[in-house]
């Protein structure tokens, strides 16, 4: 099984943010505020003084309009992090399992779509347009940001048809020999059709002609239906994290 920290490093490398400050452990992450994950402390090792490192966090995102927030998981340094940032009144948001497969095992347990499946190697408006309705916030400003999030790291996406009106959508980061689903997002009146299945067999499809070996993806843990599907597919939980959040 992959190490807690090893997850947590590809999942920095498949959604990277604007600004990263390394702060003695400490990856402060920054991006105009869209995205979570983008805006985040990744704990990654244990600063010498925390009171003081947390303080410096909590000074530069207020200077730059983002509420302090950590992304907590089972690598996060010191041990207790947790329990000091409920201390200092940090709300506890999102707990999200981490899911790994061999991109092998995934494929034999899909169908064999039975509609196109279009990949390409950047998003294009159509794609962006689509997204942005499904799982977006904020306006233009935000969707550009999010953009740059997208573009920052190598990745492949596909659709379902090739222009509008767009019905399901994915996006694969690659990162070495793995690769991260993102943006999984189905049109509601086109649900139940095995259109995420289509958009996951596409793109690990391409993938695996690129050297990917095994995959990765984030759900929260709520979603109920999500991980019934991820769980026929395969995959199963390698790590888990959650955010705290200064109210």
């Amino acid at each position: 099984m992959i190490a807690a920290a090893r997850i947590d490093a590809l999942m920095n490398q498949g959604w990277p943010a604007a600004s990263s400050t390394e702060l003695d452990g400490w990856l402060v992450r920054r991006n105009a505020g869209v995205t979570l994950r983008a805006n985040s402390v990744l704990p990654a090792g244990a600063p010498f003084d925390l009171g003081r490192a947390l303080d410096y966090v909590e000074n530069l995102y207020a200077a730059q309009g983002i509420a302090p927030s950590f992304q907590v998981g089972p690598a996060a340094q010191p041990g207790d992090l947790d329990a000091y940032l409920a201390a200092r009144r940090y709300q506890l948001r999102n707990p999200t399992l981490v899911l790994c497969a061999t991109v092998s095992e995934v494929l034999a347990n899909l169908p064999e779509p039975d509609v196109a499946v279009n990949i390409s190697a950047a998003p294009d408006d159509h794609w962006m347009d689509f997204w942005w309705s499904v799982d977006g916030r904020g306006g233009s400003a935000a969707q550009a940001a999010a953009r740059q999030i997208l573009n920052r790291s190598r990745a492949l996406y596909a659709v379902i048809p090739s222009g509008p009106p767009v019905r399901a959508i994915g996006r694969l980061a690659l990162v070495g020999d793995w690769a991260g689903l993102y943006c999984l997002a189905v049109d509601p009146r086109h649900r139940r059709l095995g259109l995420a299945q289509a958009i996951i067999h596409g793109l690990l499809r391409k993938a695996t002609t690129l050297g990917t070996e095994r995959v990765w993806l984030q759900v929260v843990e709520s979603n109920a239906p999500a991980r019934a599907l991820y769980d026929r597919l395969g995959f199963q939980v390698a790590s888990r994290y959650h955010y705290r959040i200064k109210a």
